[in-house]
């Protein structure tokens, strides 16, 4: 009977002892529960990271659609111009407008090819203030491009583009 008392004391300070060993302590519960709020944060980072990216490639690929329609629209009214001014039976005043027109065009257009290469070559980290130099040269070349259509419509007592001015 001593030999089994002996033997139960013996196995259950050795339990105790295995017990307070794997048990964690307050430093080590911190260290895991930190651990863990470190990979939850991480995660929160990479989601907050690629909805920045999508506004990023949203923001890009609007300017970029933007740009190039007001490229196109000044690629075909230079079209024309050039037309215009193959013309033979033109009289000199008329031949330095459009001249003057042709000029303005061509200056209007190769801002906006600057703007789609500035925005093609951007990346996310200079995307502010790639946009806003963008927005800046857009938004003159449209007041160009209103103010040109308004004075054709007075020369020619027509509302070609339909804007009621």
């Amino acid at each position: 009977m001593k030999t089994t008392k002996n033997l139960l004391i013996a196995t259950t300070i050795a339990g105790g002892m295995m017990l307070t060993a794997c048990s964690n302590t307050a430093e080590d519960q911190r260290d895991k529960m930190d651990d863990k709020m470190e990979n939850v944060q991480d995660k929160l980072d990479d989601a907050a990271e690629a909805e920045s990216l999508r506004e990023y490639e949203r923001e890009r690929n609007d300017a970029l659609d933007k740009l190039r329609n007001m490229h196109d629209n000044i690629t075909k009214e230079l079209g024309n111009v050039t037309e215009r001014l193959a013309e033979k039976d033109m009289d000199a005043e008329k031949r330095a407008e459009q001249e003057a027109l042709r000029t303005e065009l061509t200056q209007q257009k190769a801002q906006v090819e600057r703007a789609i290469s500035d925005v093609e070559s951007s990346q996310q980290g200079t995307w502010i203030d790639v946009r806003e130099s963008t927005r800046r040269t857009s938004d003159d070349v449209e007041n160009w491009w209103d103010r040109t259509k308004d004075n054709i419509d007075r020369e020619t007592n027509m509302d070609k583009d339909r804007d009621g001015k």
